[in-house]
């Protein structure tokens, strides 16, 4: 199952643009797509904190006691981009029973946005 999803994750991303890191509509019928809104803002605050002040290899957690869904990203050096500050973050997700993880390289933009790239 879990290859099927890294499968789905790299097709996805041939196809995809640039997006907002908050934009994962991209992620239908995985881990993610399970998440609540609780577990979105949680996500999103440990994704921040993962890619604006993470250490390389060092793990980020969250977890969210109501839904009991759970994972952790491990953000990494990327080359930049365009001029723009890159890091890679890994994630693992745990949502509705189902197991996700992928990579993908974020950069920072002008504006202090973080985006997704190929």
């Amino acid at each position: 199952m879990r290859k099927a999803l890294q499968g789905m994750f790299a097709g996805m991303m041939i196809f995809s643009l640039p997006v907002f890191a908050v934009n994962y509509g991209f992620l239908s019928n995985t881990a993610m797509s399970y998440f609540t809104k609780d577990d979105w803002q949680i996500f999103d605050k440990a994704q921040n904190q993962a890619l604006n002040r993470g250490k390389n290899g060092v793990k980020v957690t969250w977890r969210n006691l109501k839904s009991g869904n759970h994972g952790y990203m491990v953000p990494a050096s990327a080359p930049s981009q365009q001029g723009m500050s890159c890091r890679y973050l890994s994630f693992y997700n745990v949502a509705n029973l189902i197991e996700g993880e992928a990579t993908y390289k974020f950069c920072k933009s002008t504006n202090g946005i973080w985006k997704i790239y190929n």
